[in-house]
């Protein structure tokens, strides 16, 4: 009885495991995120939308989140400079960012520069 079945093909892939594939995933994600931005402060926001739509397509593929401090339109992928393309306000207790290329407003609390100020007025 052959056993050539159960040889291994040799054009067969290798298993990698998921934390594997999530740690590449996220060192690719921060190398297209700083590409993003130095295209987006270069002038070159075809480029640099691109970039950004690529590393937002392998987060939601892979099921890693976006590098933190990424600050890019969640509605056209554009990378957000402020005082470029972005517009940057602080309004009840939020910072308010407004693309400018789409239109989308971002709000997100700062809680905790608040919660500081109150604890500096205490120790007085």
């Amino acid at each position: 009885m052959a056993l050539s079945h159960l040889k291994e093909n040799p054009l067969s892939r290798k298993k990698v495991s998921n934390n594997q594939v999530r740690g590449i995933a996220r060192k690719r994600m921060g190398i297209l995120v700083r590409l993003s931005e130095k295209e987006a402060l270069g002038g070159n926001m075809a480029r640099a939308k691109r970039y950004m739509t690529l590393a937002r397509r392998i987060s939601a593929r892979n099921k890693v989140p976006m590098p933190p401090g990424a600050l890019y339109c969640r509605r056209c992928s554009t990378p957000l400079v402020p005082g470029s393309n972005c517009r940057v306000r602080l309004r009840d207790h939020r910072v308010v960012t407004h693309c400018l290329e789409c239109g989308s407003v971002r709000r997100a609390p700062y809680l905790m520069e608040i919660k500081e100020r109150r604890t500096c007025r205490q120790g007085r």
